[in-house]
């Protein structure tokens, strides 16, 4: 959203998948409320205290990966049977200067304010089960003229993993329009 802002010319559309939202906090209380009710308490805590010394600039990246793995179960419909997690790296300075960014965007209305400009099609793909409540990205769909949002239910904050060619249908909407 914000390369569609400050690149306009670069994007011929967006398929924006399960985001936060550009209204109020985005739905990162939401999210962390439902989150910590997928989770058994003592791994919410835990990947709270893990979360919030990566932020400080003390956590290491195997502390990072311990929070992505005790949160992983809560990013799906059902967080009992999760699919196995992908193989992956986090970069602590890059991860929490990103949340940085977005708290401080979020605080400045940046994406809420400027939004309305864009004009290339967009579609939103929102898991109906999604920690982030789909009316999250719904406010933000309606800021931006003629976007349009799928809401797949019984599917979770990775709607490619639960639901297989979900963003693929985007993407040709998009292609078509």
């Amino acid at each position: 959203m914000h390369m569609a802002i400050r690149q306009p010319g670069r994007l011929r559309g967006m398929v924006i998948v399960d985001p936060l939202g550009a209204v109020g906090d985005g739905g990162e209380a939401d999210m962390l409320k439902i989150m910590a009710e997928r989770i058994p308490p003592e791994h919410m805590a835990r990947a709270q205290e893990l979360d919030e010394a990566v932020m400080r600039g003390e956590g290491t990246t195997e502390d990072a990966m311990e929070s992505l793995r005790l949160l992983w179960p809560a990013y799906f419909a059902d967080p009992d049977h999760p699919p196995p997690m992908p193989r992956m790296d986090i970069s602590v300075p890059c991860s929490a200067q990103t949340w940085e960014s977005i708290h401080s965007h979020l605080s400045e209305r940046t994406l809420e304010e400027e939004l309305p400009s864009i004009r290339v099609p967009c579609v939103f793909v929102l898991g109906g089960a999604s920690p982030i409540p789909p009316r999250h990205g719904e406010a933000t769909a309606t800021l931006i003229s003629g976007a349009s949002v799928v809401v797949v239910e019984g599917c979770g904050h990775f709607p490619w993993l639960e639901h297989a060619g979900v963003v693929r249908l985007a993407l040709d909407r998009i292609a078509k329009a």
